[in-house]
């Protein structure tokens, strides 16, 4: 929704001059290789989770990382300030992209599959297996005893539904969009991750073909206040319209944890921001995963 709308204004804020040619996830490359599709110039734009090409560049991860951001005004301040000066630079050295702007979603909680133990305390978590997309997601919540899985999002009712796995670390959205509230019926707050986000890119090889004023036209519409203001509007009002659903109509628990389970929680998961350092070493960014994780850590102590 946000992505087209974004569209939208800048091909009417160009007059046209830009236009956008649309295609699903998986056309024309692999979900898999978009990053490297978009690199590489077989397409000009890409919407995506950074966390699924972690394996070529991990310096994004912590959109899907816990204490990440405290809310959305957070969430745009770093990501269009210091934080998205740092993926900018990175993304352009390392995958040949141009780092346009930042889509939040919902935020990330525990599903808890009908078949599965109640969660009342931090300890109940343990012996679970769960579905978590990536690898700071996996390592989240391999902190809290949990078995990870790496079920695709198509795959992950019937996986819950026959008892495969025991939920799965997921938006509040996917209970409507996968219909996960049939078989779920917790969710357990409050979120680990915050307030999560995907990145727009650009080819930088295309960015650099066009005229300065579209460059800026590209980058401005986002950053509005207007832009910014729709985008945390829908999300608090769909998230409710799903919670109320959820609830009425089908029984969906939604559980916090006591204040004293949530500072293990936190406690336990802390280890996740070491884990997204090293994983930026290997891939020679080490020192730019340090600053950012300074920067984020002045704010919100992660």
């Amino acid at each position: 929704e946000q992505d087209r709308r974004w569209q939208e204004e800048v091909v009417k804020a160009s007059n046209g001059r830009i236009k956008f040619e649309y295609h699903p996830g998986g056309e024309p490359v692999p979900k898999k290789e978009a990053l490297r599709g978009l690199s590489k110039g077989t397409i000009d734009v890409l919407t995506s989770a950074a966390t699924y090409f972690s394996g070529d560049c991990a310096i994004a991860d912590f959109t899907l990382m816990p204490k990440n951001f405290k809310t959305y005004e957070d969430l745009f301040d770093l990501c269009y300030g210091d934080v998205g000066k740092i993926w900018d630079k990175v993304y352009q050295e390392k995958m040949n992209v141009k780092y346009l702007w930042v889509n939040p979603f919902a935020p990330e909680n525990f599903q808890i599959s009908k078949k599965a133990k109640k969660i009342r305390h931090i300890e109940d978590f343990k012996g679970m297996k769960l579905r978590a997309a990536g690898p700071a997601p996996s390592k989240t919540v391999e902190c809290l005893g949990i078995s990870p899985t790496t079920t695709i999002a198509g795959e992950y009712y019937t996986a819950v539904q026959r008892g495969d796995i025991d939920g799965g670390l997921m938006t509040s959205y996917s209970l409507e969009t996968y219909k996960m509230w049939e078989v779920c019926d917790q969710v357990v707050n409050p979120p680990v991750f915050n307030n999560c986000a995907v990145l727009v890119w650009m080819n930088l090889d295309k960015w650099n073909t066009i005229p300065k004023d579209l460059q800026q036209i590209l980058l401005d519409v986002p950053r509005s206040k207007e832009f910014q203001k729709r985008q945390m509007d829908f999300l608090q009002e769909d998230d409710a319209r799903i919670k109320k659903i959820a609830i009425d109509k089908y029984g969906v628990e939604f559980y916090t944890l006591p204040p004293e389970d949530q500072a293990k929680m936190w406690a336990a998961v802390a280890p996740v921001w070491d884990f997204y350092v090293a994983t930026n070493e290997k891939q020679g960014y080490g020192a730019e995963a340090k600053e950012l994780r300074e920067i984020v850590a002045k704010r919100f102590g992660a």
